[in-house]
């Protein structure tokens, strides 16, 4: 049968169809239990070049942090801070349409970024927004064939695809184009890795293990062990930029 992509506007028929709609991707059965979908937000400054200068930060290099719930921010050309926070608000299933917009916890990321830099104390945050990110089971990418050779797909970036999707793209055109090479021989084509719980178990699972994890971040930060239920707990999480001791 051929493939048929419907859309408001009409319907399209194609010999091959490519589906890369990272966190979007959970509407689709086939990839329900392979990851969890939470928001990431992020604010940015009003230029402030002299005020940047002073922190002796001028290349543009980003930083992130070591917690399973990042911290990641970098400076703009024309002076700006932007600083961005992993690991927020989890969606039921495939909703998460009010992770898109002004993020909501816009004062806690500019007293964040403050904190790191205080001489940004008095420039004023310009904007703040928010999305949805895909957080797959092992914390990486997953490459495959949806039940037919000539329909692909590609998810579970776990908020780490800027580089990683140029290597995705080329893993996809090559099963696309149903090509025998190096790059549809990748180790991450491989069917979705399983082991999330269907909905609602999920997502009150996950409310629990991210729970665990902003304690015991917490806990860190003040210089305290974390509590041995918080810390058991927290080792459910997928994978991020670090492990998880």
């Amino acid at each position: 049968a051929p493939l048929v992509v419907t859309t408001p506007g009409g319907r399209i028929i194609a010999d091959r169809v490519v589906i890369a709609m990272n966190a979007w991707s959970a509407g689709l059965r086939e990839l329900r239990r392979a990851f969890v979908v939470v928001a990431s937000d992020i604010v940015i400054t009003e230029p402030a070049m002299d005020e940047l200068q002073r922190t002796g930060w001028r290349d543009g290099v980003s930083i992130s942090d070591s917690r399973m719930m990042v911290h990641y921010y970098r400076t703009t050309p024309d002076g700006r801070i932007a600083l961005g926070k992993g690991g927020g608000r989890l969606a039921y299933g495939a909703r998460f349409a009010s992770f898109n917009g002004t993020s909501p916890i816009e004062a806690q990321l500019a007293a964040r970024m403050r904190a790191i830099y205080p001489s940004f104390e008095a420039v004023p945050i310009a904007a703040s927004w928010a999305g949805p990110i895909d957080r797959s089971v092992d914390g990486l990418p997953f490459f495959f064939a949806l039940g037919r050779p000539d329909l692909v797909c590609g998810a579970g970036y776990s908020g780490n695809g800027v580089g990683p999707s140029v290597l995705g793209g080329r893993i996809l055109a090559s099963l696309a184009l149903g090509l025998d090479d190096e790059w549809a021989a990748c180790g991450l084509v491989r069917r979705p890795p399983r082991g999330l719980p269907g909905e609602p178990w999920k997502y009150l699972g996950g409310r629990l293990v991210r729970g665990a994890v902003a304690r015991k971040e917490r806990a860190e930060d003040c210089g305290r062990p974390p509590a041995r239920v918080d810390r058991a707990l927290a080792g459910l999480a997928p994978p991020g930029l670090v492990p998880l001791e």
